[in-house]
């Protein structure tokens, strides 16, 4: 088994929905820029 590191992992993955026609976005921060207001983030 060939060693992968966590990037070429992430990247697999991603390849692999891509292939299958989905649309892969950047990354975003969960935590809005410049808003105090935010003291809980609920996952759900």
């Amino acid at each position: 088994m060939k060693y992968r590191n966590s990037w070429e992992i992430r990247q697999l993955f991603l390849d692999y929905f891509a292939s299958k026609g989905h649309m892969v976005e950047p990354g975003a921060s969960l935590v809005p820029i410049n808003d105090p207001t935010l003291l809980w983030i609920n996952s759900g």
